[in-house]
């Protein structure tokens, strides 16, 4: 019997080492798999990942660009305020302009009225022995101005009042 022990110690070796084999390529087997589910896992984690960036990539664009939209509208609003700002200005310095012409035109209509009431009437001689003395609050009649006067007045300083308040 001694022929037939080796055929077998053989055949028990190789079956023993083919199933070290066997469980070596099993465990092998298991280790790639594991590989693939972490490197899986990892795929999706960075795809998801990637969606987020886009969708901020996207939400960051749209806010850029509403940005440059009310830039632009509070360009164009700066553009019109300093436009009306300007006008206002101007009105308010021609309101001004005007006043100083008719406040001018009135101090030499006085002017003129003073000058023609005092070379056509004879200066008052002081009486003699008492002298009497006048009411320092009587102011001659030209001093007042008249009604039309008063109304022109009245109206550029209101319009010059308002210009300003337009502007400040």
């Amino acid at each position: 019997m001694t022929t037939t022990a080796p055929p077998l110690d053989r055949r028990r070796d190789k079956a023993g080492a083919a199933g070290a084999t066997a469980a070596q390529t099993q465990a092998a087997v298991a280790d790639i798999d594991r590989q693939l589910e972490t490197l899986a896992s990892l795929t999706e984690q960075q795809e998801q990942a990637l969606h987020r960036t886009v969708e901020e990539t996207a939400r960051l664009k749209r806010s850029l660009k509403a940005a440059a939209r009310r830039r632009s509208e509070l360009a164009k609003e700066r553009k019109q305020a300093a436009a009306k700002a300007a006008r206002a200005r101007v009105k308010a310095a021609n309101a001004e302009a005007k006043y100083d012409k008719e406040l001018l035109a009135d101090l030499v209509r006085r002017e003129k009225e003073k000058d023609r009431a005092g070379s056509s009437a004879p200066a008052p001689q002081p009486a003699r022995g008492r002298a009497t003395r006048q009411p320092a609050a009587a102011d001659p009649p030209s001093e007042r101005p008249d009604e039309a006067t008063q109304t022109v007045r009245r109206t550029a300083a209101r319009k010059t009042a308002k210009a300003a308040r337009m502007i400040g």
